[in-house]
Formats: structure tokens, C-alpha cells, sequence
């Protein structure tokens, strides 16, 4: 009897322990310290309503402006949403958007264009946990049409301009 008590106390120690240091070990960085101020998508010719469908739809990932829900916090799930975020970010961040060349943001916009069209985004898990972000029918083909529009823009702009008949290699 004794010793079942011994591991019970080892098994609730060590849970303790666990809970504790989940607070502070984050296995892909500083990444909710990362914040910004500036407006998404400065330098583009968006609309206000392509704004708003990518605030309330968009920037929770692909920005420095996430709003952080409460299992955010709570390892191992906080490890989940951290890398999904640094992922997202990598892809697309809108807080740097003027950051980007013009083929990187052309490159962007292609990507965002293929993933509305196919609907991979925003991912279902995502939308199941925030039913707000998921997007109409009506606000996917303007965000498509937006994409589509800014990245011929672009295209036409003398510095996107190129002689070059190799493709584009943007990472």
C-alpha cells in the first residue's frame, strides 16, 4: 500500500511540475511578444471591406496583431497554436507587408488568391473554434478579386518590371 501512495505522489509532483513549466517553455520562441501597431497591408490599394474581411478573418494569424485566446497559453496546446501562428506568419505576415518586394508581394497574392479559390483557408479547425473568422461566398471572391486586382497592379509598376525570361524564385 505504501508504495502506491509513493507513486501517486510522484505521478502528482510530477503534473505539477509539468503544469508549471508549460507556462514558460515555448518551443518556437518569443512568438506573442511580437506586436505591431501599424495597419495591415500599408503600401496596397485595398479596399476598407478587403480590410475588414482580412482583420476579422486573417491578421489572428497572418499578423502581429493576434488576439491570443486563453488555451493559448496552456502547453501542450499553446504549442500548437505558437508554431501555426509562426507558420501563418511565415507564409503571409500583413503586418509587413510593406516590408515585401513587389514579386515577394505578387507571389503572396497568388497564394492567397489559390487558397481562397480552394477554400483551405481559413482552415476548418480554425473556424470551428471561431465561427466569426469563417468566410462567405461573397467575401471570398472579393478577397479573389482583390488579390487578383493589387497583384496586376503590381505587375504593371516599373520596379516589378523585369527582362529577365527566368521565373521568379521569391521565397
Amino acid at each position: 500500500m505504501a508504495w502506491k501512495k509513493s507513486v501517486r505522489l510522484i505521478l502528482l509532483v510530477g503534473a505539477l511540475l509539468t503544469a508549471l513549466t508549460s507556462f514558460s517553455v515555448h518551443p518556437f520562441g518569443p512568438v506573442k511578444k511580437q506586436a505591431s501597431n501599424k495597419p495591415l497591408l500599408v503600401g496596397t490599394d485595398a479596399d476598407p471591406g478587403v480590410v475588414h474581411i482580412l482583420e476579422h478573418s486573417c491578421q489572428n494569424c497572418h499578423s502581429e496583431t493576434t488576439d491570443w485566446p486563453w488555451y493559448s497559453y496552456i502547453a501542450p496546446v499553446s504549442w500548437m497554436v505558437e508554431r501555426d501562428v509562426t507558420e501563418a506568419r511565415d507564409h503571409m505576415n500583413l503586418s509587413r507587408w510593406d516590408e515585401y518586394s513587389a514579386p515577394r508581394q505578387r507571389w503572396v497574392l497568388a497564394g492567397i488568391a489559390a487558397v481562397i479559390r480552394g477554400r483551405q483557408m481559413p482552415p476548418r479547425r480554425y473556424t470551428l473554434l471561431h465561427p466569426a473568422a469563417r468566410l462567405s461566398d461573397e467575401h471570398r471572391d472579393e478577397l479573389y478579386q482583390w488579390a487578383a486586382s493589387e497583384r496586376q497592379r503590381l505587375t504593371g509598376a516599373p520596379e516589378a518590371r523585369t527582362h529577365s525570361r527566368k521565373p521568379e524564385r521569391v521565397p
